[in-house]
C-alpha cells in the first residue's frame, strides 16, 4: 500500500515539477537550484559594531570576500529573535535577533548580496518554537486558541530537543497557514529560500506512524504552496540521518537533503581509509536511488556543519597529513553533484569539538560550553572585525584567513580554486549524472561529470587519489587538462576534459 501511494505522490510531484520547469525554462535551462553555498553562524562571522557579537552588517561588509571566494549563495543560521546563543528556540518569526541588528539591515543584505548575485537561504525553525513564543505562553490555558498549536503528551508540551523548545502541531491547519505566511513573508522580502531544520521530526510525535511519509507530503505541500508565486525558491531538508535509505522519500518534496550519507562516506573512506574502493560505488548507489524519485534531483553535499565536529577535529583528518587530506576532502565537495555547502571557517582548517566524555567543557569567562567549539568565532586575522563573544581555545595553532591568504599552499586558495573552478564549468555546477571511471581501485577513485542542454555540452572526468603515499601516472586521451596533473600525486586530483560522445572509452 505504502508503495502505491509515493507511487502516486511520485507522479504528482513530477508533473508538479514540469509546471514549475515551464516558468523558468524561457529564460533558462539552467537549474536555479545550483549553487555553492556558505553557511554562517552570524554570531561568529563578523562583528561591525565592536560588541564582539557577529552580525548582519558585518555579513554585508564583508560580501567582496564572499564574492571573490566564490560562493554564490548564503546560509544563514537562524536569525530571529530568541533566548538562546544558537538561535533555535525562536519567539518571534517576524523579528531579528537584536544582537544581529534589525530588519533593515536584513532587508540590506539582501540588496547588496543580490547585486553581486549571491542568494540568501535562512534557517526556518518549525518543528519548535521557544517556550517563549507568544504562542506557547497563551498556549498554558487550557481554552486557549493557541492550545492546539503544540504537542500534548499527558499534560506536557512535548519536545523533541530538550532546552524549552517545545513542539508545534504541524498537523494543525492553523499552525500550517502561519508557517506558509511566515514563508511568503520572507521570500516577498527576497530570500531565496529555506532550511527545514529537524525535517525528519516534523511528525514524529507520541502515538504518530508512517512518519516519513507525512514528512515529505507536509514538505511537498510547503513546497507546492511557495511554488505558487516564487517558482523558483528552494527548499533542503535536514534530515539528519546517515543511511542512505531514508533519502528517495524526502526528495518527493524537498528540492534538496543535506546529505549526512555523504558526509560520512568522505569521513570513513578518505578520512580513516575505510573500504576506499567502494568510495565512488557508494555515491553512484546513493545518487540511483534518488534518481528514481527525482530525475533532476539536486544533492546537498557538505563536510561538515555547526552540528558535527569541525572535519580538522575528526579521526582520519587531524593527521600529520590533516593539510592533505582536508585538501581532498575540498576537491571531492566541490566536484559532487548539486549545490554543496561549506561551513564557514572550513576553508581555514579551523578546528572544533564538542566533548561527550565530560558532558560538556567549563570555560572560564563563558561558562560551560556544548556545541559551542563546532561554532567558534571566525579566523579572520582582524581584531576589527572578528568576533569575541566566545573565549575559543582549541584554535590556537590554526593559520587566519589573513595569513593563508599569502601562502599559495593554504587550504584557503585550494578552496577558492575549486570554486571558480566548479562557477566557470557547467559540468559540475548543473550536471547531476555520476559515471564511476573503468580503472577504480584502491587508491584511484574517478567518475564522470556531463551536462547537456541546447547551450552546452561539457563532460569532465575527475580522478583522486586517496593513497598516502603512491602516485600515479595516468594515461588516456583528453581534450583540456582543467587542474592537476596525470603523475597523480598523493591526495592529488585531476580534473580534465573528454569528449562527451567518448564517454563509454572511460567507463
Amino acid at each position: 500500500m505504502r508503495k502505491l501511494i509515493l507511487s502516486m505522490i511520485v507522479l504528482s510531484t513530477v508533473i508538479f515539477i514540469v509546471g514549475c520547469d515551464e516558468k523558468t525554462t524561457e529564460e533558462s535551462d539552467l537549474n536555479p537550484h545550483n549553487d555553492t553555498y556558505y553557511q554562517i553562524f552570524v554570531r561568529s562571522f563578523a562583528d561591525s559594531d565592536g560588541d564582539g557579537i557577529g552580525d548582519l552588517n558585518g555579513i554585508t561588509e564583508n560580501l567582496d570576500y564572499l564574492e571573490d571566494f566564490g560562493v554564490t549563495a548564503l546560509w544563514l543560521l537562524p536569525i530571529n529573535p530568541s533566548p538562546s546563543y544558537h538561535g533555535y528556540d525562536v519567539t518571534d518569526y517576524y523579528g531579528i535577533n537584536e544582537d544581529y541588528g534589525t530588519m533593515d539591515d536584513f532587508k540590506n543584505l539582501i540588496t547588496e548580496a543580490e547585486s553581486r548575485d549571491i542568494r540568501i537561504l535562512i534557517d526556518l525553525v518549525i518543528n519548535h518554537t521557544s517556550d517563549q513564543h507568544p504562542w506557547y505562553v497563551g498556549a498554558q490555558n487550557p481554552k486557549s486558541a493557541y492550545r492546539d498549536f503544540y504537542i500534548w503528551d499527558n499534560g506536557n508540551a512535548f519536545e523533541s530537543f530538550v532546552g524549552g523548545m517545545k513542539d508545534l502541531n504541524l498537523a494543525n491547519e492553523e499552525v500550517v497557514l502561519e508557517v506558509k505566511t511566515i514563508m511568503d513573508y520572507y521570500l516577498e522580502m527576497g530570500v531565496h529560500g529555506f532550511r527545514l531544520d529537524a525535517a525528519k521530526h516534523f511528525f514524529d510525535k507520541p502515538g504518530i506512524v508512517g512518519v516519513d511519509l507525512k514528512n515529505t507530503l507536509f514538505i511537498n505541500d510547503l513546497n507546492r504552496s511557495i511554488t505558487e508565486n516564487h517558482p523558483d525558491s528552494y527548499i533542503v531538508s535536514e534530515v539528519f540521518e546517515y543511511s542512505e535509505i531514508i533519502y528517495p522519500d524526502y526528495y518527493i518534496g524537498s528540492d534538496s537533503v543535506y546529505n549526512f550519507f555523504g558526509y560520512k562516506t568522505i569521513k570513513d573512506k578518505v578520512g580513516l581509509g575505510e573500504s576506499r574502493s567502494l568510495f565512488v560505488r557508494s555515491f553512484e548507489r546513493f545518487y540511483d536511488s534518488i534518481r528514481e524519485v527525482d530525475p533532476y534531483f539536486v544533492d546537498a553535499p557538505f563536510l561538515t556543519n555547526h552540528d558535527l565536529d569541525r572535519l580538522a577535529s575528526t579521526p582520519g583528518f587531524s593527521t600529520y597529513d590533516s593539510l592533505a587530506k582536508l585538501k581532498l576532502a575540498s576537491r571531492i565537495l566541490l566536484t559532487l553533484p548539486g549545490s554543496p555547502f561549506i561551513y564557514y571557517g572550513e576553508e581555514l582548517g579551523m578546528k572544533g569539538y564538542r566533548d561527550y566524555a565530560n558532558d560538556g567543557q567549563n570555560v572560564p569567562g563563558y561558562g560551560v560550553a556544548y556545541d559551542e567549539y563546532r561554532r567558534t568565532p571566525f579566523l579572520w586575522g582582524d581584531s576589527e572585525i572578528e568576533t569575541t563573544w566566545f573565549p575559543d581555545a582549541q584554535n590556537d595553532a590554526t593559520a587566519t584567513l589573513n595569513e593563508q591568504k599569502d601562502d599559495a599552499n593554504s587550504l584557503y586558495h585550494t578552496y577558492r580554486t575549486m570554486n571558480h573552478l566548479r562557477l566557470e564549468h557547467v559540468a559540475l555546477r548543473y550536471g547531476n549524472d555520476f559515471i564511476p571511471y573503468r580503472d577504480n581501485d584502491t587508491f584511484i577513485q574517478g567518475y564522470i561529470r556531463s551536462y547537456q542542454d541546447e547551450n552546452n555540452d561539457q563532460t569532465l572526468l575527475i580522478i583522486h587519489n586517496l593513497s598516502s603515499s603512491d602516485t600515479f601516472d595516468l594515461d588516456f586521451p583528453y581534450e583540456e587538462l582543467i587542474y592537476g596533473d596525470l603523475s597523480l600525486a598523493p591526495y592529488e586530483s585531476l580534473v580534465v576534459e573528454i569528449d562527451t560522445d567518448l564517454i563509454e572509452d572511460y567507463t
